[in-house]
């Protein structure tokens, strides 16, 4: 018996086993906080964009009042994220569009709860073209 308790205590087989069971739970929080900011950063591209091409419409005149700027905008980004709120101004020859929306909508993972409160706001400025036409 003294024998099998010596020969268990000097076993070393299974000691990278507990350094992976120890380390695995950090590198998957580590990795799904990454692919989280990841998307989020990459819905605020993607709607940055969506905002750019209704103030371009709207420059050249495709797109004729703010509110049918919002309503552009809305409508493209309400698949993806239904909480989209847009709001246009034109004042000077400029036209300026803000959207909020929420940064949960984008999550894939959803491992941080601090996310589901956060607000993101893009906003872009556009030079009406014809101005006064």
């Amino acid at each position: 018996m003294t024998n099998l308790l010596k020969s268990f205590a000097l076993d070393e087989s299974g000691s990278a086993t507990i350094e992976f069971v120890l380390w695995l739970p950090m590198v998957l929080i580590a990795f799904g906080l990454t692919v989280d900011v990841s998307m989020i950063f990459h819905s605020q591209s993607q709607v940055l964009r969506i905002v750019q091409d209704a103030n371009r419409s709207a420059s050249i005149g495709r797109l004729q009042t703010a509110s049918e700027t919002e309503s552009y905008v809305e409508t493209r980004l309400h698949k993806a994220s239904a909480g989209a709120n847009a709001k246009s101004m034109i004042s000077g020859g400029v036209i300026t569009t803000t959207v909020t929306y929420p940064a949960r909508d984008f999550q894939v993972l959803g491992f941080f709860h601090q996310f589901n409160n956060l607000e993101i706001t893009v906003n872009s400025e556009h030079l009406i073209e014809n101005w006064g036409a």
